[in-house]
């Protein structure tokens, strides 16, 4: 199965700088966004923080940042993948191409905060990346981590629907070592590193009506329907019928969840 491991998010399995992965990433922050941003006010984001955005995407979650702790503070938003952030300005806010596999602190550790979603669970050596984000915390910063979980998945009722996302799930567990069970264990990765006020949640959204989350859905499933072909993981006219189901009014399904861990450095 490790195979094709040396590959990642971004090597022409997802990412990239087509438009598709754009309204992509869009979509996915319509969705994603109010739930990540009410979270980082409640913990308390405000101006003059340092903080760390990893994995950026399209930088909306940074952008926010920025806005919050205000010229004061500091906000690097990284990604191997720039190509969607090429336009995110603000005081304060830089942008840096940065492998969080092996690369040092970014300019700025230790921060007050560390944010990472739809991160760890594409990268095998995930509990050694979490090791190092833990450590580019100051002591009382703040560590957020969001992942995917796919629990509700297989509770669909719709064969279709559960057949195609099963597929998704699979074909990036073969191709990047995407593992979607990790986060089922939220908050223990953060409970086992000695973090402190330690806290955990989940966002199931529904996915239907043609909504943002089917919409987001649609793109992966279409950007990801020739590997899933290749692998035999599901036949084109069940990925085919899917991708009608998702684009349908009527429609409407529980995909994967969201589960958010975090926890903060001891002072």
């Amino acid at each position: 199965m490790n195979d094709a491991w040396p590959r990642r998010y971004a090597d022409e399995v997802l990412g990239g700088a087509a438009d598709g992965e754009r309204r992509r990433l869009a979509a996915m922050a319509a969705v994603c966004d109010p739930v990540t941003t009410r979270l980082l006010d409640e913990l308390g984001v405000a101006a003059g923080w340092r903080c760390l955005e990893v994995g950026a995407g399209a930088g909306s979650v940074a952008a926010w940042l920025a806005d919050r702790v205000t010229a004061a503070g500091q906000v690097t938003a990284t990604d191997i993948d720039l190509s969607h952030l090429a336009g995110l300005s603000a005081p304060g806010l830089s942008v840096l191409r940065h492998y969080v596999t092996r690369d040092p602190a970014p300019p700025g550790a230790p921060f007050d905060l560390v944010h990472a979603r739809f991160v760890l669970e594409h990268l095998p050596e995930r509990e050694q990346v979490l090791d190092r984000l833990v450590s580019w915390l100051r002591p009382g910063g703040t560590i957020v981590v969001e992942s995917i979980a796919s629990f509700p998945v297989a509770s669909s009722p719709n064969p279709t629907f559960r057949q195609a996302m099963t597929a998704v799930e699979q074909v990036l567990a073969r191709t990047i070592g995407m593992d979607s069970t990790w986060a089922r264990g939220f908050p223990g990765p953060l409970r086992s590193r000695h973090l402190v006020d330690v806290g955990t949640s989940s966002h199931l959204p529904t996915t239907g009506g043609a909504n943002a989350s089917a919409y987001c859905w649609a793109l992966t499933l279409s950007r990801l329907r020739p590997r899933i072909l290749s692998l035999g993981l599901a036949t084109a006219d069940t990925v085919d019928r899917a991708l009608d189901l998702l684009t349908d009014p009527a429609f409407f399904d529980l995909s994967f969840a969201t589960a958010i861990a975090w926890g903060r450095a001891p002072e």
